[in-house]
This record gives C-alpha cells, sequence and structure tokens, in this order.
C-alpha cells in the first residue's frame, strides 16, 4: 500500500503558491508551479511544479489533478538532489474526485526518500499531450493519508476537505493554457529521437572555442528530455577540459558547465525549458572579465564566472545532442543555430533571437538554418569558408513551428497559362543587400529559386518580376525572403499556385469562422465530376457527410449545422476524382 508509515512524515505537493502544510515530522512549501501559457496539438508538454521539504527520514509525494478529457496524461516523475522516480497513478483516491463538466480527475502518488540531516528541493514533472485546440483550465488539490479509526485514509488539506473540484476557484490553485494549432513555418529543423542521433560540427578553426578569446553561440530548441546536453564540447561526464557545455538539468532547467581538468564549473538554477515548448537558449563568453552568461528567450538568467586558469582551455571537437564521449542522448529539435565571434550583450540577444539571419552579419563565424542537407552533411553559412554539420544515426529534417520570422513583405504570384508570374514592389532599398524568391512542393521546405540583386537606382519605387514554369501536376507555394544589410530577414506570406487546375476544384473557407450554430462551406468544380464532402472531428471520426454525388460544372455552397456537437476544432475534407483538400473550422460554444 502505497501510504504505510505515512504518517510518520510526510510531504505534499499543493498549486497554492507559498501554501506551508504542517504535519507531524514535516513541513512542506510549493514554490512554484510552471504551466506552458501556450501548447500545440498533439505534441507532449510539461507541467513542472516546485516544492521543498523538511522533515526527518521520506514521506509521501501527492497531487490530485483535474485535466480536460481532451488531454492525455502519460506520465509523472519527481526529482530531488539525490533521488529521481516515477509517479504512480492511484484510481481509487481520483475516485474521490467530483470533476468539471469536460474534465478528468487523476492523482499521482508515491514515496519520496530525503536524508534525515539535510532540507530537500522537490520538483514533481507532469506530462500531457491536447488533442483539441482551445482555452482550459488545470486545477489541482493536495491531500494527505492520515490514521483514522485504526485505518490510513485520504483527506483534502488544500482546499480543506474539498472533493468536488467545480469549488476550486482561487486564481492560486487554477492555471490556464491555451492549446493551438502548430504555425509551420514552411522552413525546416532538425529532430533528434534520443536514440543516438547527434551531429558533430567540423574540426575547423573558424567555429572552434576558446576561453582566450570572446565568443558566442545560440539556437532555437524544444525539448522534454532532462539530464542530456544540448551543445557539448565536454569530452565525458566528469571533470574532462572543456569550454562549454549547455545542457538540461535533471530538473529540467537550463544549465551551463566548463572545466579546467581538476574542477567542474556550473550555473545556478535558470529557467525550466524542458517543456516542449520552442526556446531560444544562448550563452556568451566574455574574456576580460572570463564571464559566461546564459540565456532563455532572451533574458539573462544566470552569470557564471571562471578563474583564469580556464584561459587555455579549447577545442574544435563540438556535438549538438550528446557529449564527446556519446554517454547520453537528447531527443529535441534545433533550429537556426548561430556562432558569433563576439561576446553578445543581452539587447543584441533579445533583439535579433526572433530574426532569421543571412549568414553574412559582422562577427557571424558560421551560421546553421537547416534547411537542407544531403548524405548526412547540413550545410552551413560562413564567411569565406565551407562549413558542415555531420549527422549521425539519420535525424531528421521537419518542417518547423519556432517563431523566428516576425514580419510579412507584400508579394503576390498568379498562374498564365503554364508561367507563374510573382511580382512585389519596394520604396526604399538603401538597407536591403538581396531578395530570394522560394518555392516548395507539398512536402513542406522551401528551396531558392532565384536570387534577385537590388535595383538601387535613383528612383526609390521600384517593382520587380520573377517567373517560373509551372508543368501543371503538383501544387507549389512561393514566398519573398528579403535579407537586409543588417543581417535581419523578413518573410511574405506563402502564395499557393496551381490548386484548381491540379484539384479541379476549388474549396473556400467556411463562412463564418469561428462559427456558434452553422457555416456555409462554398466550392467551385472547373467540370463534371463526383464530389465528396464530409466533416470529422479531431480525432478523425465522420461528424456527417454533407455531398456524396455527382455534380456539373460549377459554384456550389452547403450549410453544415452543428446541433449538439460539442464545441472545438472540426475538418471539412472534399474528395474528387482529381484529389482531396482539407480546411478546418471552429466551433465556439
Amino acid at each position: 500500500m502505497f501510504f504505510r508509515n505515512a504518517y510518520r512524515s510526510l510531504f505534499f505537493i499543493s498549486p497554492l503558491l507559498g501554501a506551508i502544510l504542517l504535519f507531524p515530522g514535516c513541513l512542506s512549501l510549493i514554490e512554484t508551479l510552471h504551466v506552458p501559457a501556450e501548447v500545440m496539438t498533439g505534441e507532449t508538454f510539461v507541467v513542472a511544479v516546485d516544492g521543498s521539504v523538511i522533515g526527518r527520514g521520506g514521506g509521501m509525494a501527492g497531487l490530485v489533478l483535474e485535466i480536460p478529457d481532451s488531454f492525455e496524461f502519460s506520465g509523472a516523475s519527481y526529482v530531488t538532489r539525490t533521488a529521481r522516480r516515477g509517479l504512480r497513478l492511484n484510481s481509487d483516491i481520483a475516485r474521490l474526485y467530483k470533476a468539471d463538466s469536460g474534465y478528468t480527475v487523476y492523482a499521482v502518488s508515491d514515496s519520496i526518500a530525503v536524508t534525515r540531516e539535510t532540507d530537500a528541493d522537490l520538483r514533481v514533472l507532469l506530462r500531457f499531450k491536447a488533442a483539441e485546440a482551445g482555452n482550459y483550465t488545470f486545477k489541482c488539490i493536495s491531500g494527505i493519508a492520515e490514521v483514522r479509526d485504526g485505518k490510513l485514509r485520504w483527506r483534502s488539506t488544500d482546499p480543506a476537505d474539498v472533493r468536488d473540484f467545480t469549488e476550486v476557484t482561487d486564481p492560486d490553485r487554477v492555471r490556464g493554457i491555451r492549446v493551438v494549432h502548430p504555425e509551420r513555418i514552411g522552413t525546416a529543423a532538425i529532430a533528434l529521437d534520443g536514440n543516438r542521433q547527434y551531429l558533430v560540427f567540423p574540426d575547423a578553426d573558424l567555429p572552434a572555442f576558446s576561453l582566450a578569446r570572446d565568443f558566442s553561440v545560440e539556437t532555437w530548441c524544444r525539448t522534454t528530455s532532462t539530464d542530456v546536453p544540448l551543445i557539448s564540447t565536454r569530452p565525458d561526464d566528469f571533470t574532462g577540459r572543456c569550454p562549454l557545455e549547455l545542457q538540461v538539468s535533471a530538473r529540467g532547467d537550463a544549465e551551463l558547465l566548463c572545466a579546467d581538468g581538476r574542477t567542474l564549473y556550473r550555473s545556478g538554477p535558470s529557467r525550466f525549458i524542458a517543456d516542449g515548448m520552442w526556446h531560444h537558449l544562448a550563452v556568451s563568453f566574455c574574456r576580460d572579465s572570463m564571464r559566461y552568461t546564459m540565456f532563455v528567450d532572451g533574458a539573462a538568467v544566470d552569470t557564471l564566472y571562471v578563474p583564469e586558469t580556464l584561459s587555455d582551455v579549447r577545442t574544435t571537437r563540438m556535438h549538438v545532442g550528446t557529449n564527446l564521449s556519446l554517454t547520453r542522448f537528447a531527443r529535441a529539435q534545433f533550429d537556426e543555430m548561430r556562432i558569433w565571434e563576439t561576446c553578445r550583450n543581452v539587447q543584441e540577444i533579445a533583439y535579433y533571437k526572433d530574426l532569421a539571419l543571412s549568414g553574412y552579419e559582422t562577427a557571424l563565424a558560421v551560421l546553421f538554418s537547416f534547411d537542407s542537407g544531403s548524405d548526412g552533411r547540413i550545410p552551413g553559412q560562413s564567411q569565406g569558408d565551407s562549413l558542415s554539420l555531420t549527422a549521425y544515426n539519420s535525424p531528421r529534417l521537419v518542417v518547423s513551428t519556432t517563431p523566428l520570422q516576425i514580419e510579412l513583405l507584400a508579394f503576390s504570384a498568379r498562374l498564365a497559362d503554364d508561367t507563374v508570374r510573382m511580382t512585389w514592389e519596394t520604396y526604399d532599398e538603401s538597407k536591403v543587400a538581396g531578395y530570394e524568391v522560394e518555392r516548395r512542393t507539398e512536402s513542406g521546405r522551401f528551396l531558392v529559386h532565384e536570387r534577385v540583386e537590388p535595383l538601387r537606382t535613383l528612383e526609390r519605387h521600384q517593382n520587380y518580376l520573377v517567373t517560373d514554369i509551372w508543368r501543371g501536376r503538383s501544387v507549389h507555394y512561393y514566398r519573398l525572403r528579403k535579407i537586409n544589410t543588417d543581417g535581419t530577414v523578413l518573410f511574405s506570406e506563402e502564395v499557393p499556385i496551381g490548386l484548381e487546375a491540379v484539384l479541379n476544384f476549388s474549396l473556400e473557407d467556411n463562412v463564418p469562422n469561428p462559427f456558434t450554430e452553422a457555416t456555409e462551406i462554398r466550392y467551385t468544380l472547373t467540370r463534371r465530376t463526383r464530389v465528396e464532402l464530409n466533416v470529422y472531428d479531431l480525432m478523425g471520426k465522420l461528424v456527417e457527410a454533407l455531398v456524396s454525388e455527382k455534380q456539373d460544372k460549377g459554384e456550389y455552397g452547403v450549410t453544415f449545422e452543428a446541433r449538439d456537437l460539442p464545441g472545438g476544432m472540426y475538418f471539412y475534407k472534399m474528395r474528387t476524382s482529381a484529389g482531396s483538400q482539407t480546411k478546418k473550422m471552429y466551433l465556439a460554444r
């Protein structure tokens, strides 16, 4: 039984920030609840709860959660300074609580071992996956097992004696979370699966890390792994000489390490990053002060000063996703990795973190954008040298969802006979280094179709035209990439070409969207064909067949009535003899 001897020393997790629970021989304090403000459908994310325990021997950790029915709960664990172990679901405890409509109660608990002499900090990690977009809440209740009538019985302690989650309304016990659909920006990220997949930097002088000079390294990363290296020059898991290892700690925080062969230097607690969301991570080193600064999402989170004895430490070997001894491997995605020859300050890190770079910025040693690769090589952009990363054990290039691009350009593309005509206009090219027209197919990766030099004539207003041959067999997507002289990169919206010709129909967005009761779906047929138009829920289950018949060329509209359907996202899919197209709609209730 989980709770034997629990009355001697108990530790319980509560969402009430700063709440103090006093039990025989034990004082419990909850410090922080880490809940991502926004997560993506279909992607694993992690919620972390921090606390501490003071008492004799071990005790129990217990947490009762209320989560949406559309969330999949996939596990829980806890970590202390000396221990790491999984928490177990307890359905008997969960059945004691009543959930809000549309929500489910879970209880996780287990014993926790701490020393008798020292206090222990503890973090509980809870893993979920969301299936439906919308705005939801997390609610938590703490509880204890106590002896009554000679038996161990569970009771709620925070709020006291509460068994109905509808009564839990205190903002400190309730956290909101927004679930959205992934916005894929058309560029690529590199995905490592944690199964011995990693990247190796070139053994060249340009990207070498040396504590005899300034440098900075930055990247976008998303992971739910803990106790794994992200970017490492560390030769072993001990004190081998190394100038840099950026890792995820056992608690899921960003952590910086370096060593001189005798001593391992480590940054302090920083910010929780193992939540499955994209985070911008950066480390800068200033030789004059022998100072490291670590940044998370544009903010400086810790500073590490090291002695002069490390000034001769350098390396030309660096791995991504593992250390040099290949003992630990990260399950993570990376996008746009940059190495600089200067000690970047917080203003530079914060300003440029969201902007895709060109590779020609001052003091930029090398840029890896992960937009292409072949034969295990991922090319990098550098000023004068040809550098590439070597990929081991076949990591994948995936379509990125990182928030890199933040500004759009006016750009149009249209099909005339078999020619795609792409146009744009400018009014000031004084800070423009060049343009790139990019093209992709349904596979989702953009490649450069044509590079265009700015005209830079006396006339400030310029018009540009680029063409492409469309062969009529597939849909292509085009966009414009503008590279500025300061290294920033701006993008246009992507424009599809060939949808109607390839599919023999065009499917419009439903109106209104979102809708509350009913919405209209309109489409146009370019020739007589059989049409199937169906509505599906998020799990792929057929909700309603709207059309299933042969129809003549022309314009059509059909009304979808939601009736008693629950709110959320739905898909409508149109299929003809030439192919299919799917769009999404939102029922707001």
